[in-house]
């Protein structure tokens, strides 16, 4: 890629916005590109940055997405068979419908364009950015994937060429430092985030891992006022792979809970497999035909719901960009599961990411956390072993987990950080 020079933009704190920080609010005039290509992880952050991009004065949004039905299952209210539609305030476009499109950016030409996760450009916005040649200049923002890796740093706000000098384009980068975009502080979420003020989890002494133990959330329930057992609740969320290990690891660590613990397994992927697993735990039980832990099936969840059911699960199996933001922001004990990758890379971008957690962790629990997460993304080891160990270490993993949540915070906003970048580059003539 070729590259110049830099443009690093200031850091919003999570509760500042640009009229708060001393940024003017002229009129943003941006689009967001977005192709799902794995799952609904793509368009979940797109949905993610839109809301928080909304939150910002002077802001108009067009989206233009290859799956409306993947971003309309996120979010009921989208039509998934609408070439053109207005929702939320915002004007989303079919990928796929080149005459709507052109005609509608031909009379409303593009100024900034943050394309999401290396995703091209449509042929028909190629067309109207370096053949018809719009009479404004066009800036590109690449917002690219989230990764704790070193280059993160290295090529945020970093500028490339383009075959127009009209057309200009930089890089945005997502992270987990203060030299790169942060990650999105969504009011939402943040609002998911606080204690529930409707009625505090029970606090059952006795057993450190007790006082974690809730209900499920009334959105989960039959009716909200269905009597639930107070259980230790496990998130899981994850990529097909053999669950047999994963199975037994928390068949131990709830034998040793002191209290019932249950898995909410999520749709996805890794549904089925995780599913056949338990099934042959069962068998593999008989006579009783039981586990030690119980299996609660998920519906398939809006973002908002996922959120707040994110932020009231105290132990979360994750995959995904946007899960695995929220995981790192949520402050409770997570295992990543990467998406595979050839020759092993997920191991890099996990080790990547352990090294940024490092600080926040004694070192005999952060080997513990290390082991458990480069074993369950496909490293030599006995996974069985590495995810009971880091299970079994709950209450001591918890504070490290916390703190190193509350750094990410620290780090700011990435959609504030964003916005004021754009303004600052929208002032360029």
């Amino acid at each position: 890629m070729q590259t110049t020079d830099t443009e690093s933009p200031k850091k919003n704190t999570p509760s500042q916005k640009p009229e708060q920080s001393g940024i003017s609010a002229p009129f943003l005039d941006v689009t967001i590109l977005c192709k799902v290509v794995d799952n609904f992880g793509d368009i979940g952050v797109v949905f993610r940055l839109s809301r928080a991009l909304s939150d910002f004065p002077n802001i108009s949004l067009r989206i233009i997405t290859d799956n409306l039905r993947a971003f309309s299952l996120l979010s009921p209210g989208i039509n998934p068979g609408a070439d053109e539609q207005f929702f939320n305030g915002w004007q989303i476009f079919n990928w796929n419908a080149s005459d709507a499109c052109l005609s509608a950016f031909t009379k409303n030409p593009p100024h900034l364009i943050i394309e999401c996760f290396q995703c091209g450009r449509p042929e028909w916005l190629d067309r109207l950015l370096f053949d018809i040649k719009i009479p404004n200049i066009a800036r590109i923002i690449m917002l690219d994937y989230l990764t704790a890796e070193p280059y993160a740093e290295t090529f945020h706000c970093l500028k490339s060429l383009t075959r127009s000098a009209r057309v200009q384009k930089v890089n945005f980068m997502p992270g987990f430092t203060p030299k790169t975009g942060g990650l999105i502080l969504d009011r939402q979420f943040l609002k998911s985030l606080q204690p529930d003020k409707g009625g505090a989890c029970p606090s059952l002494p006795s057993n450190p891992l007790r006082s974690f133990a809730c209900p499920l959330p009334p959105l989960l329930g039959d009716t909200p006022k269905t009597p639930q057992e107070p259980s230790f609740n496990i998130l899981f969320f994850s990529y097909p792979q053999n669950h047999t290990p994963v199975i037994n690891a928390i068949q131990t660590f709830s034998k040793n809970a002191g209290c019932p613990v249950k898995v909410l397994l999520a749709q996805g992927a890794g549904f089925d497999s995780f599913k056949s697993a338990y099934k042959s735990a069962q068998k593999k039980n008989s006579p009783s035909g039981k586990t030690s832990f119980s299996l609660f099936e998920l519906p398939f969840l809006s973002q908002t719901d996922w959120d707040a059911l994110m932020c009231r699960t105290p132990l979360l199996f994750i995959r995904g960009e946007d899960s695995l933001s929220r995981a790192c922001l949520c402050g409770v004990p997570f295992i990543w599961n990467a998406y595979p990758q050839s020759d092993d890379y997920q191991l890099v971008k996990v080790q990547a990411l352990l090294d940024r957690m490092r600080p926040h962790f004694p070192t005999e629990l952060f080997e513990k956390t290390e082991a458990c997460w480069l074993t369950y993304n496909g490293a030599q080891g006995n996974l069985n072993s590495a995810i009971t160990n880091f299970l079994l270490s709950y209450a001591e993993l918890r504070p490290c987990f916390e703190d190193f949540s509350r750094s990410l915070l620290q780090n700011g906003d990435l959609a504030a950080n964003l916005v004021e970048f754009m303004t600052k580059i929208s002032s360029h003539s």
